[in-house]
């Protein structure tokens, strides 16, 4: 999936969690989800967050490569617990947690899909259903948008 799509379906999903609250959704918790749904895309430097922080970003890239820790299910495993505990579970935590497993989720579609392991380089795993940049990738794009436009005037 493209850098835009993760945005805007965290962003989506976080606002629809604070609409059923009853909460405000342009909040610190949305941007927090927003942002670390870019976060596994820190492994590549053209990326919307890679590009942000080139030189993290180029090293990680240099390394492992695209794909393999920041994509893998044991690393989001490791380190949402990390941010939930550190932070003793608040609010903004479980967006944290949210966006991040939301990318894995999305690229979990594509036809590269995640790694499950980043100790096993044969683990990837995925449905392959959807070509990243390709028709499905942009109509989960635009529906997100609506949903957010409708949230957006709903609360307006």
């Amino acid at each position: 999936m493209r850098g835009y799509t993760h945005l805007a379906f965290a962003l989506a999903v976080a606002s629809s969690i604070e609409t059923l609250q009853h909460r405000n959704i342009i909040t610190l918790p949305v941007a927090v989800a927003g942002i670390s749904a870019l976060m596994p895309d820190i492994d590549h430097p053209d990326s919307m967050i890679g590009r942000k922080v080139k030189p993290v970003s180029w090293f990680i890239n240099k390394l492992p490569g695209h794909r393999t820790i920041t994509h893998s299910l044991d690393f989001a495993v490791g380190l949402c617990p990390v941010v939930l505990l550190s932070s003793n579970f608040s609010y903004w935590a479980w967006m944290f947690a949210l966006g991040y497993v939301s990318h894995l989720l999305l690229d979990s579609l594509t036809l590269n899909g995640i790694k499950l392991s980043i100790f096993r380089q044969d683990s990837t795993i995925g449905f392959r259903l959807v070509r990243t940049g390709g028709v499905v990738d942009t109509a989960i794009f635009i529906a997100c948008l609506l949903i957010l436009s409708f949230l957006i005037t709903k609360h307006a």
